[in-house]
């Protein structure tokens, strides 16, 4: 029997677990090969293809109350003038475009909830009602974003909605609005009437 160096020995021995492994690692690779399909078929493109044109939505005017009023309040425009027309109001809401053009008109802050002279909606803006300008209307408020009359002058009584003043006898009044105030209640007093 031929006797081959200890090197050699170690070198055929890597050989045939080499080839081995070899084997067994192309036919892991090989299997998935099978397996593999084609591409689904695409349409194909015109040369000079264009996209179609996105239909325009016109685009919604900004509300910039959150960026000019704390929280709950809003901003309204201050009118030039007294007399609020329709047309004074469009063109006052065309003209409010930008940050920049509400600063140019002048605003306030304004709480339409509850402020007498803009209750429910920015009287420069055609929407609202100034409370203060109820016709014989002695006290007036703002109450959840609406007019109330507490009291009317001699000869007028509360309506029983309680949004204007109405003639004594034309109609039925509204139950008088009473205040209790901390010292009434202490003392053990009366009442006090705003009607």
């Amino acid at each position: 029997m031929i006797s081959l160096p200890p090197s050699i020995n170690r070198l055929i021995l890597i050989f045939i677990l080499g080839t081995s492994l070899i084997t067994y690692v192309n036919a892991a690779a090989a299997a998935p090969a099978d397996k593999l399909q084609p591409r689904a078929p695409q349409p194909s493109r015109r040369m000079g293809a264009q996209k179609r044109a996105k239909k325009v939505e016109p685009l919604k005017k900004k509300d910039y109350s959150s960026f000019l009023c704390p929280g709950g309040s809003v901003a309204c425009p201050i009118p030039t003038s007294d007399d609020i027309s329709p047309e004074s109001v469009n063109k006052l809401e065309t003209s409010l475009n930008s940050l920049a053009d509400w600063f140019k008109v002048g605003f306030e802050c304004v709480e339409l909830d509850s402020e007498l002279n803009s209750c429910g909606g920015c009287l420069a803006l055609g929407a609202g009602q100034d409370c203060s300008l109820i016709a014989n209307a002695r006290a007036t408020g703002c109450e959840s974003g609406t007019c109330q009359v507490y009291s009317c002058f001699d000869g007028y009584v509360v309506s029983p909605d309680r949004q204007t003043c109405v003639k004594k006898g034309t109609i039925t009044p509204a139950t008088p609005v009473t205040a209790i105030g901390l010292e009434s209640e202490q003392d053990g007093g009366d009442q006090i009437v705003l009607s």
